[in-house]
């Protein structure tokens, strides 16, 4: 097959792929991958029931909480920022099984010797795993799901992850009535161990991503995946279906099938970056300042500690219906205006937190900020993912992983403690309130509008040309109409 026909071909199932709507299979893909960040989600959840328990029968002193608190969180930073070069180059199914493979035996290793530096050393192996995992679930729906649909259904998958963090404190609760304490903080451990069972399910039923298999020359199956998927949906095949947008986006790029880091920082990327990951750095600065303050932020308002516990857990289910709308919105008007909004009302609702002390004031605001802080997550994942292109994009939302958790996961969440006792909790919440708006301002100004557009769009290197084309498309279609 001459060069150009293999590249007819490629542009020819790349649009048959965006033009699918959501099938079966589809359905299939997002349980197995959205079980894998539940899976995920109970064992980064176990470490707060097992530092309550450990604290208190090893008498560990503030650096050895810290210490375990904190180990599984380095790794999984140091996860990300390596797994993505992986992806791209292995596929993203290799990594994803070898990811849930790893932090499953790590985990249950951590429950055999009672020592609490064999315990933090297990969780800094696991979180290595942990992290690889991580981008892996938005990044394979960017590569499945057409234009259309992608911001929904990554905000449905981690609207179930963000849900998913109830399940540790359950388990947590209950081997704490039913065992010795020198037995429950071994058996979230054990449990976390289990779910490497699910590993041969990914085996055996879960799809390589078909975009990486064509930038692999494996053309024949992904052909016959998308006449599987056409077959499906009752689309009739055609072999000379081309979308314009796809084909000028590929014929203008230069033929490259490796990606590295440096090119993250090269034009076109290096702006696409900093922009992507500074709005998931805002998310992230938000996500852990609630996962790890918010209960003492609560108590020190007046809040008893059960409920200030529960009133987090609460602002967690908010949030994940917020996910659920921003995904929705975010396809049908656009990802920075949905963005934006959400980040100033973000930011407003972490403002009435500093500044209400009634308990109804408190309820209101902390679901506001819970609804549009934590809502903005999907939306900030899958803007990472469209930002590249395929031999590129698992480089990039790893690298933007680690950099979004390391500021906002480790040093942000480490700070945030001493901006605490330094300025009392209405510090917390500005300091918050300020990033959220700071952050998103670059994406408003400068950042590429990605919604309802193919990822070889967004990610082509000729972006604004290829913008500009799909526009003339769509204006041109309505004059028509």
């Amino acid at each position: 097959m001459s060069t150009n026909s293999a590249k007819q071909q490629e542009i020819n199932l790349l649009s048959r792929i965006d033009r699918l709507p959501i099938t079966g299979f589809h359905i299939s893909i997002m349980a197995l991958l959205v079980m894998a960040w539940i899976i995920e989600a109970f064992d980064i959840g176990i470490v707060g029931q097992v530092v309550l328990v450990l604290k208190n029968i090893w008498n560990l002193s503030p650096g050895d909480v810290g210490l375990l608190g904190t180990s599984s969180t380095v790794g999984i930073v140091i996860g990300v920022y390596c797994a993505g070069r992986l992806m791209d180059r292995f596929g993203r199914k290799k990594i994803l099984i070898w990811g849930v493979t790893w932090f499953c035996i790590f985990t249950g290793i951590g429950a055999i010797f009672p020592n609490l530096y064999w315990v933090a050393a297990m969780r800094f192996i696991a979180g290595l795993g942990e992290g690889a995992v991580f981008p892996i679930p938005y990044l394979m729906i960017s590569e499945f799901v057409s234009a259309k649909k992608r911001g929904t259904i990554v905000s449905y998958q981690n609207a179930i992850l963000c849900a998913a963090y109830i399940l540790p404190s359950i388990v947590g609760a209950w081997a704490l009535t039913a065992f010795d304490l020198n037995i429950a903080w071994r058996v979230p451990f054990l449990i976390g161990a289990l779910p490497i069972v699910y590993v041969g399910l990914l085996a055996k039923f879960m799809p390589e991503s078909p975009r990486w298999l064509l930038q692999q020359g494996r053309v024949e199956e992904v052909n016959k995946l998308v006449q599987k998927l056409e077959k499906q949906a009752g689309i009739a095949h055609d072999d000379d279906y081309i979308d314009e947008g796809i084909a000028k986006s590929l014929k203008s790029n230069k033929q490259n099938n490796k990606g590295s880091i440096g090119m993250l920082f090269k034009k076109p990327f290096l702006s696409r970056s900093l922009i992507a990951w500074g709005i998931y750095t805002g998310t992230m600065i938000f996500w852990y300042a609630m996962l790890v303050y918010a209960p003492t932020i609560f108590a020190e308002k007046g809040f008893e500690m059960k409920n200030a516990v529960m009133f987090t857990g609460a602002m967690m289910v908010i949030g994940g219906i917020g996910e659920v709308v921003i995904g929705h919105l975010s396809d049908t008007r656009g990802r920075k205006p949905v963005y934006f909004i959400f980040s100033i009302l973000a930011a407003v609702g972490c403002l009435m937190l500093a500044q209400f002390n009634s308990l109804s004031g408190l309820f209101i605001a902390g679901f506001v900020a819970a609804f549009f802080g934590f809502g903005t997550l999907p939306c900030a994942k899958i803007y990472i993912a469209e930002q590249y292109p395929t031999y590129l994009r698992g480089t990039g939302s790893g690298v933007g992983e680690a950099v979004a958790r390391l500021l906002g996961g480790v040093l942000v969440a480490y700070y945030i403690s001493f901006i605490l006792s330094a300025g009392g909790v209405k510090a917390v919440f500005w300091f918050v309130a300020v990033a959220f708006v700071v952050l998103v301002i670059p994406m408003m100004l400068w950042g590429q509008e990605t919604a309802g557009r193919s990822v070889e769009e967004t990610g082509s290197a000729a972006d604004d040309e290829v913008a500009n084309t799909k526009i003339m498309k769509t204006e041109t279609a309505n004059k028509t109409t």
